[in-house]
């Protein structure tokens, strides 16, 4: 198989992108949101053939309500919202024009119709009604839509933590847990429990790496790409410790008195430890010795391949490190035995990797080719974040007597890192602000000026989030200067949490409008003209490019809620996602997942702020639900969006997974 280059820690960095930033009736609307979804059909040709491109679900009444009208028209177009269940036309206006739209070539306007907050289902009108599809200046009309004043979207959080009992390995998967009951099968891997070291690099142990979440697509486990999409997760419990209760979720564990999202991730991560040969670093990975089939019928066969542990590395012993401590932290009130066991874990890697800093996993690293390497070159991030969680674990423990003064260590690695409070962009490859975050998220004596400081930087950059979003012709908080990453959506819904996380300390709308605004890109207000969400809008993604969906389909359909990884024009490996379009448009089409794992691929550390962000928008709805004055009437005012000024441009890192090899 070829196997051509894939980007290493410091490739990733290289593609930093720019930003140009800028200044800073139907009473019920969740019935109104929720009768949206039910009468989505799926795709009616794959993408809405429609110029005028909205949020396909809705708005919440509160939020700001933009769509962005494909136009070759150099003068404003007329625009008129309808109540579709009254037939009356509720506003009108004229649209702004953006012009170009750096990531996808697209000629834009804007048509702001942020005035009207009556809850209703709406319709959005530009220029000449009768015609629907061309960019060409006519016009056309968006699909209908709900303005709310209750969750736009109250099922997606539980639907996509269901991607992770889905993907569970080690155990059977069964029919009552999932949305499509053809989607159940038995365990995958279930001789995790006793892996080989590739070509005996720990000589002849075997690891037990038995219960894991499969890492995407394919069917392997890496301790890196884990890590950070459990630190999601359980930074998501830390912020709102109510969240995914006990019996919320379809899962084997729910009613045992333990919340439910800590118990799937207790479940994903029990191979974290196996991973810890008797001596020296963690495996960097465990997947089989070539790429498994697509699709996967025969689930015997599949466990049948060969399968190892490739090589150690010092990044996935921190991980193992970081992931054990902060689940010690949150399970200790439901399980302190077990939270004994993963903090003497967690305190064991630490030592390992500090006793081998510096062993890295290349492209050259020998191993079999039927995974991802995940290379990365740098472990002073890993290291910061390594020591944040386990900073904080031994301090919550001191104060319960059991760890007095073990803490001290951990807070000087803090402390003295030259990470040290950052904030920016993250990925499994740049884990650094997972630390800073988590420092922000749990309560710790670090000096409140330490700690000022670190929300002022997350102040700051989302701002800077923001500017980039108004920037955009469509409301992508990426920016559209450079090439869209591997996993493009995946630095969407990154961005999400943080603006969820600065709005969390600051209370400041903006950020919160700003996380509307980005879920409204994801849903449909995009240059490729779907919900890049399973099962949300009406026109949404269908396929992805994971092996046991792919095998029920199109007769059992994916199920809602699974994030696509989006518009990649970075490194096309496939033979699906096109070559040579604009950034936001490098994507692949219906029916392609198969072949389409550089657009189309689906993965835990994608899905895992999809739950962040819908979570949290819920949570969130009443401080944008209020309607205004100026909502409901006939006529609504338009607010005209400030004119942009040219400011220092914002240097953004790729977020994206290693890219796959050809297979």
């Amino acid at each position: 198989m070829s196997s051509p280059s894939r980007p290493t820690r410091a490739a990733l960095v290289a593609l930093a992108l720019a930003a140009t930033a800028l200044p800073a009736g139907l009473g019920p609307g969740r019935a109104a949101a929720q009768a949206a979804q039910a009468a989505q059909p799926g795709v009616r040709g794959f993408a809405d053939p429609s110029p005028v491109r909205v949020n396909q679900i809705g708005y919440l009444a509160g939020a700001d309500k933009i769509a962005t009208v494909v136009s070759a028209r150099t003068t404003p177009l007329a625009w008129r919202l309808t109540d579709t269940t009254r037939g009356k036309v509720v506003a009108t206006g004229t649209t702004r024009i953006h012009g170009t739209d750096r990531a996808s070539g697209d000629h834009v306007h804007r048509a702001d119709f942020s005035a009207v907050t009556r809850p209703g289902t709406y319709r959005l009108t530009v220029g000449d009604a009768e015609s629907e599809g061309g960019g060409d200046g006519r016009g056309g009309s968006s699909v209908p839509f709900v303005v709310a004043d209750t969750p736009l979207y109250p099922h997606l959080a539980r639907e996509a933590m269901q991607y992770f009992y889905f993907h569970r390995l080690g155990t059977p998967v069964l029919a009552r847990h999932l949305q499509s009951p053809a989607h159940a099968h038995d365990a995958l891997h279930p001789g995790d429990s006793s892996v080989p070291c590739y070509e005996d690099w720990c000589g002849k142990q075997r690891l037990n790496v038995a219960q894991s979440w499969a890492d995407a697509g394919d069917f392997g486990i890496y301790p890196v790409n884990h890590a950070i999409a459990a630190w999601t997760l359980m930074n998501l419990y830390e912020r709102r410790p109510t969240v995914h209760g006990d019996s919320t979720l379809r899962i084997p564990e729910r009613g045992n008195g333990r919340p439910d999202l800590l118990d799937e991730v207790e479940y994903g991560s029990r191979f974290l430890s196996g991973m810890l040969p008797a001596s020296g670093l963690a495996s960097h990975k465990v997947h089989n010795h070539r790429w498994s089939a697509f699709p996967v019928h025969d689930v015997a066969a599949e466990n049948a391949e060969p399968r190892s542990a490739m090589g150690p590395s010092t990044n996935a012993t921190y991980a193992v490190a970081r992931t054990d401590a902060q689940l010690a932290r949150v399970l200790r009130p439901f399980d302190p035995a077990r939270a004994d066991r993963l903090w003497a874990s967690a305190q064991e890697a630490w030592k390992r990797a500090e006793a081998a800093p510096d062993v890295d996993y290349t492209d050259a690293t020998p191993d079999a080719v039927g995974g991802g390497d995940y290379p990365d070159s740098g472990n002073d991030d890993d290291r910061y974040a390594a020591a944040a969680e386990l900073f904080l674990t031994a301090q919550r423990r001191a104060r319960g007597a059991e760890d007095k003064g073990s803490a001290e260590p951990y807070r000087q690695a803090v402390t003295g890192s030259p990470h040290y409070g950052t904030i920016s962009d993250f990925s499994w490859a740049d884990v650094a602000p997972l630390g800073t975050l988590s420092l922000l998220a749990v309560d710790n004596d670090l000096p409140a000026a330490d700690l000022a400081a670190m929300r002022g930087r997350l102040k700051a950059f989302c701002d800077e989030v923001i500017a980039v979003l108004d920037a955009e012709g469509y409301p992508a908080p990426i920016p559209g200067s450079g090439p869209y990453p591997w996993g493009s959506n995946s630095a969407v819904v990154n961005r999400m949490l943080l603006l969820g996380t600065d709005y969390d300390l600051t209370a400041d709308p903006r950020a919160l409008r700003a996380m509307h605004r980005s879920m409204d890109y994801l849903m449909g207000a995009n240059a490729m003209r779907l919900s890049y969400v399973t099962g949300y809008g009406a026109y949404h993604e269908t396929d992805l490019h994971d092996r046991l969906a792919w095998g029920r389909y199109p007769a059992t359909p994916y199920p809602r809620g699974w994030l696509s990884g989006g518009p990649n024009s970075t490194l096309i490996n496939d033979t699906a996602t096109p070559t040579g379009r604009p950034a936001a448009k490098s994507y692949a089409g219906p029916g392609t997942a198969p072949a389409a794992w550089g657009s189309k691929e689906n993965t835990v550390n994608w899905n895992a702020p999809l739950v962040w962000a819908a979570t949290y928008l819920e949570l969130t709805t009443p401080d944008l639900a209020a309607r205004t004055a100026a909502g409901g009437g006939a006529e609504a005012a338009v607010r005209v969006p400030r004119t942009p000024r040219s400011a220092a441009p914002v240097a953004v890192t790729a977020a994206g997974r290693t890219p796959r090899p050809a297979r």
